[in-house]
Protein backbone atom coordinates (compact mmCIF):
# COMPACT_ATOMS: atom_id res chain seq x y z
CA UNK A 1 0.00 0.00 0.00
CA UNK A 2 1.63 3.33 -1.16
CA UNK A 3 1.44 5.85 1.73
CA UNK A 4 2.30 9.49 1.31
CA UNK A 5 4.66 11.35 4.21
CA UNK A 6 3.67 14.69 5.08
CA UNK A 7 6.58 15.75 4.90
CA UNK A 8 7.20 14.82 1.31
CA UNK A 9 3.67 16.05 0.51
CA UNK A 10 3.64 19.20 -2.46
CA UNK A 11 2.09 22.54 -0.86
CA UNK A 12 -1.56 23.80 -1.97
CA UNK A 13 -1.56 26.71 -4.15
CA UNK A 14 -3.72 29.44 -3.20
CA UNK A 15 -4.09 32.52 -5.56
CA UNK A 16 -6.02 35.56 -4.04
CA UNK A 17 -7.42 37.97 -6.84
CA UNK A 18 -7.53 41.80 -6.16
CA UNK A 19 -10.43 43.27 -4.00
CA UNK A 20 -11.16 39.63 -2.54
CA UNK A 21 -9.68 37.96 1.12
CA UNK A 22 -9.26 34.44 1.74
CA UNK A 23 -9.81 32.82 5.07
CA UNK A 24 -6.84 30.31 5.50
CA UNK A 25 -8.19 27.39 7.34
CA UNK A 26 -7.07 26.77 10.64
CA UNK A 27 -4.64 23.42 9.25
CA UNK A 28 -2.51 25.38 7.76
CA UNK A 29 -0.25 27.02 9.25
CA UNK A 30 2.77 27.34 6.91
CA UNK A 31 2.54 29.74 4.44
CA UNK A 32 5.07 30.92 1.53
CA UNK A 33 4.22 33.86 -0.97
CA UNK A 34 5.25 32.55 -4.11
CA UNK A 35 4.13 36.12 -6.05
CA UNK A 36 3.12 39.65 -4.67
CA UNK A 37 2.14 40.41 -1.38
CA UNK A 38 0.17 38.88 1.18
CA UNK A 39 -1.40 40.99 3.91
CA UNK A 40 -2.31 38.38 6.98
CA UNK A 41 -4.42 39.10 9.66
CA UNK A 42 -4.65 36.35 12.98
CA UNK A 43 -5.53 37.27 16.11
CA UNK A 44 -5.55 40.75 15.76
CA UNK A 45 -1.94 41.13 14.46
CA UNK A 46 -1.18 41.96 11.17
CA UNK A 47 1.95 40.53 9.19
CA UNK A 48 3.12 41.83 5.56
CA UNK A 49 5.09 38.86 3.17
CA UNK A 50 6.77 39.63 -0.17
CA UNK A 51 7.79 37.09 -2.52
CA UNK A 52 9.90 34.78 -1.43
CA UNK A 53 9.03 35.20 2.23
CA UNK A 54 7.64 32.65 3.81
CA UNK A 55 5.94 32.07 7.62
CA UNK A 56 5.13 29.62 10.21
CA UNK A 57 1.72 30.88 11.74
CA UNK A 58 0.55 29.75 15.45
CA UNK A 59 -1.85 27.55 16.37
CA UNK A 60 -5.48 29.41 17.04
CA UNK A 61 -9.17 29.22 17.32
CA UNK A 62 -9.52 31.89 14.73
CA UNK A 63 -8.85 31.88 10.89
CA UNK A 64 -6.11 33.82 9.53
CA UNK A 65 -7.56 36.22 6.62
CA UNK A 66 -5.32 37.17 3.85
CA UNK A 67 -5.45 39.71 0.93
CA UNK A 68 -3.59 40.90 -1.79
CA UNK A 69 -1.51 44.06 -1.63
CA UNK A 70 -0.61 46.54 -4.99
CA UNK A 71 -3.79 45.91 -6.71
CA UNK A 72 -1.81 42.98 -7.69
CA UNK A 73 -3.19 38.91 -7.38
CA UNK A 74 -1.22 36.71 -4.88
CA UNK A 75 0.09 33.15 -5.50
CA UNK A 76 0.41 31.47 -2.27
CA UNK A 77 2.36 28.05 -1.34
CA UNK A 78 0.70 26.44 2.13
CA UNK A 79 1.17 23.46 4.11
CA UNK A 80 -0.85 21.98 6.23
CA UNK A 81 0.07 21.21 9.94
CA UNK A 82 1.19 17.65 10.44
CA UNK A 83 -0.11 17.85 14.33
CA UNK A 84 -3.09 19.71 14.45
CA UNK A 85 -4.33 21.35 17.43
CA UNK A 86 -7.94 19.37 18.66
CA UNK A 87 -10.13 21.48 20.41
Amino acid sequence: MLQISSECAAPARIIVMENEVYRLPQTHREIKVVSGIAWITLDQQDIILESPEKASLPPSKNFALISPLNNMPLILAVWEDKNPVRT
